[in-house]
Formats: structure tokens, sequence, C-alpha cells
């Protein structure tokens, strides 16, 4: 019953860190990489010790955990670097605007401004009638 407990306990905390939606790119992947990293170090050493699937539990939960705090520093890091970056809202005002596309790219290009797009991002651009131009710009441009 206690192997159940800390299983369910570890795939809800990583659900929970990695399906989170006002985190970053680098936040969701870091916290999904340090879960599954800490799981397989909390398995190997809870195994030594007879408790693998508690150590894989605790191991994924500090991982992911860990993970998503040193992957939300980066983003942080990466939006300080720029302040002039043009947010995704931006662009879809700009082309709700009926902004030409060049204009848009050019401003993108102006500002040095780069794009990780998760598809729920895409799918926001398209239903604010952003161009596939500009997405497919956005998207070579990370």
């Amino acid at each position: 019953m206690r192997k159940e407990v800390l299983l369910s306990l570890f795939l809800i905390s990583v659900l929970f860190i990695a399906g989170c939606a006002s985190m970053g790119e680098k936040s969701k992947t870091s916290a999904v990489v340090g879960g599954l990293l800490g799981a397989a170090v909390g398995g190997i050493v809870g195994h030594q010790s007879g408790h693998g699937l508690e150590g894989a539990a605790i191991g994924g939960a500090a991982g992911a955990i860990s993970g998503g705090l040193i992957g939300n520093r980066m983003d942080k890091k990466a939006l300080a670097t720029n302040p002039n970056h043009i947010t995704v809202i931006k662009i879809a005002e700009m082309a709700s605007k009926d902004i030409p596309d060049a204009v848009i790219i050019g401003e993108i290009q102006r500002t040095n401004s780069v794009y990780t797009l998760s598809s729920e991002v895409i799918t926001y651009l398209k239903e604010h009638g952003v161009s596939d131009r500009v997405v497919d710009y956005m998207m070579s441009n990370d």
C-alpha cells in the first residue's frame, strides 16, 4: 500500500509540474528531465536498501521540483537578457490589426526575439489570425 501511495504522489507531482500552463518551456522540460533522472537515481539507491520503488518516488519528486526551479530561473534569465522581446500576445495583436507579415517578422528580427512554441501557443496564434508564414518564422528562429 505504501508503495502505491508514494508512486501516486510522484506521478501527481510530475504531471502537475510538467502541465502547469504558466511555466516557461525550460521550466517544463527541466521538471520532466529532473523527475526522470531523480526517479532513476532514487530507484537505484533505494534498491540497494530494499526500497527501490520508494526511492524512485522520492527521487522523482525531488528531481522534478529541482528541475522545475532550475528551468524557471533559466526562463527568467532569457527574458531579462532581451527586454525588447516581443511577446506572443503582442504578435497576435499585430496580426489582428492586419499588420503585414513582413512588418511582424521585421519586428521580431529587429528585437532579436526568440520563441520556443508549444502546440498550445501555436493554436493561440492561429486563433488570433497570425499567418503560417509568421508562425513558421517564429519556429525557425529558436
